[in-house]
């Protein structure tokens, strides 16, 4: 359970505090437009408007992501309470037929 909760606090944190997140993913998308004008041998500002275009796709599928990752990881955590659960009820169903 250490891990699980360690993971939970990991997501949660990006979710909530989302400069970050928006700032990591516009920082690879405006560098993704810059090496996309290196491989074709442009100037590596060429178009100006790209760049904004791509800054502003990168951060909006950081944040995307962000919250993915935590509707994800609250799903599992209910999945994994659930399993908890049932095998809890597992194990008294065999510890009663054992004193039997």
């Amino acid at each position: 359970t250490r891990g699980t909760h360690r993971a939970a606090a990991v997501s949660t944190s990006a979710v909530e505090m989302p400069a970050t997140t928006t700032l990591i993913g516009g920082g690879l998308g405006f560098c993704m437009q810059m090496y996309i004008n290196a491989l074709r041998k442009l100037p590596v500002l060429r178009n100006p408007w790209q760049h904004v275009f791509w800054t502003g796709a990168g951060a909006g599928f950081a944040n995307w992501n962000a919250e993915w990752e935590a509707k994800l990881r609250k799903e599992v955590d209910a999945m994994n309470a659930e399993r908890q659960a049932t095998n809890a009820r597992f194990m008294e169903s065999i510890v009663k037929g054992e004193s039997k």
